[in-house]
């Protein structure tokens, strides 16, 4: 009976049937009755009628209907778009929105969004804390709030985040130390392939044209050296009409993997996700190790430094190296320094023999990552 409480808040009038859209596997519209969602997990994607921005659209429809493990659970849960309007009456321009984005989302949405009463619009503010910001609410199949918001957790794990409940966050979140697979994973299905094959994977990001033509210049001569190491350039958060240029001159010159404009947008809004979330179960950067990670990223990144993060791929390596652009020029300066360690030591054993002999000469790389395991000691 749960379910029918909760879901039957979103009853028009007594003379309107609550109905979603709906659609087929041919694309097709239909409405049907809210019995067609009992005993599924819902998402109620709660917006103003003009959703999200494009990419986070994008994001969303990835990590949901067109991941891969989607096929297993698409009957076990469904999402619904409930779009609310600004104030408390609807413009044409709230309506015409709706009307086109309900005809082109891959998500189920409310019939006659319009038709909603002030209570709904009242209970979703004061009960779920919507304050015009996108959430995504998770009911049970038995109707029960296990989440108030599983956004973030959605564009962190897709379909792995199953049935999204605040208590799936923390268990996925439990043993879950910094890794390359989590940075990438859900971006690219070339880069997913990486990080299986355990391959050696360096990111970069920075604005500043003369360092990114430096860094690729030293990183030409070390791959030339037999050194086995993917670079991928993924900009900035604020990505814009420079990120796009340096991204196609890099490709043109065969700097470093290219990753779509898109992919790019990708990897920083799920950076900002995972940050959200740790914050939301009340972690600390002084006490959680990955959150710590996470926000120097983010502030290099604000404060447009240029910087890299060297990893190793694998489900389970914490092989994983964060430096800010000088500290790494060093290193890549010094590459037959530490090259001829890599045989007996490995790629990863090198750099860290190389970074620990160069703290103990006093040189500055203060916002070097060591592997977690070191870091917890």
């Amino acid at each position: 009976m749960r379910f029918f409480i909760v879901i039957h808040l979103f009853i028009c009038s007594p003379e309107h049937k609550f109905k979603i859209i709906t659609r087929s596997k041919h694309n097709n519209t239909q409405g049907l009755g809210v019995s067609e969602l009992k005993n599924k997990t819902v998402l109620l994607l709660i917006s103003k009628p003009q959703l999200l921005n494009p990419i986070d659209i994008f994001l969303l429809v990835q990590q949901t209907c067109d991941h891969p493990l989607n096929e297993r659970l698409r009957e076990s849960y469904k999402i619904v778009w409930i779009p609310l309007p600004f104030s408390d009456t609807w413009t044409e321009a709230e309506e015409s929105s709706f009307n086109f984005l309900s005809d082109s989302l891959a998500w189920n949405a409310v019939q006659k969004p319009r038709l909603l009463s002030s209570a709904v619009v009242k209970y979703t503010r004061e009960q779920w804390n919507y304050k015009d910001e996108p959430i995504m609410v998770a009911l049970d199949s038995k109707g029960k709030v296990t989440n108030y918001n599983a956004l973030d957790m959605i564009k962190i794990w897709g379909p792995q985040a199953y049935p999204f409940s605040a208590s799936k966050v923390e268990e996925l979140w439990q043993d879950q130390n910094l890794t390359m697979q989590l940075l990438l994973d859900g971006i690219n299905p070339f880069l997913a392939y990486w990080v299986e094959q355990g391959k050696n994977i360096c990111l970069y990001g920075s604005e500043n044209l003369v360092w990114i033509q430096q860094f690729n210049d030293k990183i030409t001569e070390v791959k030339r050296a037999g050194m086995q190491l993917e670079t991928i350039y993924v900009g900035n958060s604020q990505s814009g009409e420079n990120v796009k240029q340096i991204m196609a001159r890099s490709g043109e010159k065969s700097f470093s993997d290219p990753l779509s404009f898109t992919n790019v947008q990708y990897f920083w809004l799920r950076l900002e996700s995972m940050r959200r979330s740790k914050l939301r179960l009340g972690k600390t950067p002084s006490s959680d190790h990955v959150l710590a990670e996470l926000s120097a990223l983010l502030d290099m990144d604000a404060r447009e430094e240029e910087w890299t993060v060297i990893g190793c791929g694998g489900s389970s390596s914490t092989d994983i190296f964060r430096l800010q652009g000088m500290q790494v020029m060093e290193f890549v300066r010094k590459c037959s320094e530490w090259r001829e360690n890599i045989t007996n030591l490995g790629f990863f054993g090198a750099l860290r023999n190389f970074l620990d002999l160069h703290l103990l000469k006093g040189v500055a790389i203060t916002h070097a990552l060591f592997p977690l395991e070191k870091m917890k000691g």
